[in-house]
């Protein structure tokens, strides 16, 4: 529905059809000429570079997605955040741009494998060629007005670890609170892990790959989620974020036949990502 001001107005009944976005986010006003969106995937933590791309970053993607799919004639930006790795967090830059590449490549193939139209994706250290140490605050908020005011983003989803006002210094969150642009915030949950004494981490970055759901080709979500050294209560967690993400996956890209076990349906997305 359009407002007097020519405004879209996405009611916030649409946005919980998204089983990852946090309630009570309100309605979103699109405003005319930044009907585009934007996401980030960084490749680090403060202190580490990630070491595979978990299964949450499909849930991640696809929050974007739902969002395009009501905005007519709108476009969703993806930036690797490549670069804050070494200006920002001092981190190896050989390494950094190595696992950007298979970061980059495993969202091409989902793009690509789950026909999502109009995505544009792009490395910021193609983007912005920045040689100065910056604060990831910086580099954030300059990734933000290029996009907002280059090429008319006015959405931005992100995610955050709980959906309470107390911002966490490392999630998405913190960062976009000091922003000073009109630009509309949406957060989806975070990404779980196996481990119950870390039970929640970036949906796209991984740490700990023995503990996460991850996209290698090689991935045996069936094995990896029984064993036996996992506390139970996270294990079940862990099923039912996975369950958020395949909810999405059918309603945005391909449903599977009734009755297909929840193991399967994971193995079977992970699987389709790598068909060539």
């Amino acid at each position: 529905m359009k407002n007097q001001l020519d405004q879209l107005v996405i009611p916030e009944k649409k946005l919980d059809e998204n089983p990852l976005f946090f309630s009570g986010q309100g309605s979103v006003e699109v405003k005319k000429g930044k009907n585009n969106i934007f996401i980030g995937c960084g490749i680090c933590t403060p202190s580490q570079l990630s070491l595979a791309v978990p299964f949450d970053i499909i849930g991640f993607i696809l929050s974007a997605e739902l969002i395009k799919t009501l905005i007519s004639n709108s476009k969703v930006f993806l930036l690797v955040a490549d670069q804050h790795a070494w200006l920002a967090n001092h981190l190896s830059k050989t390494k950094a741009e190595r696992i950007a590449k298979i970061q980059t490549e495993t969202i091409m193939k989902i793009i690509k494998n789950f026909k999502l139209k109009n995505w544009q994706v792009t490395l910021a250290s193609q983007l912005f060629l920045e040689n100065r140490e910056l604060s990831y605050e910086q580099l954030e908020l300059r990734d933000i007005n290029h996009f907002f005011n280059i090429l008319n983003t006015g959405i931005k989803v992100g995610w955050k670890f709980s959906s309470g006002q107390k911002h966490h210094k490392s999630d998405e969150a913190h960062f976009d609170n000091l922003i000073k642009l009109p630009i509309k915030s949406l957060f989806i949950k975070p990404g779980l892990t196996l481990d119950i004494k870390k039970p929640h981490e970036s949906p796209y970055i991984c740490t700990d790959p023995k503990t996460r759901i991850t996209l290698w080709p090689k991935e045996d979500m069936p094995r990896k989620i029984s064993q036996s050294q996992f506390d139970p209560r996270q294990v079940s967690a862990v099923k039912n974020h996975l369950k958020r993400i395949t909810i999405l996956f059918e309603k945005l890209v391909e449903p599977f036949q009734s009755k297909v076990p929840l193991e399967e349906k994971i193995q079977s997305i992970i699987d389709s990502i790598h068909e060539k």
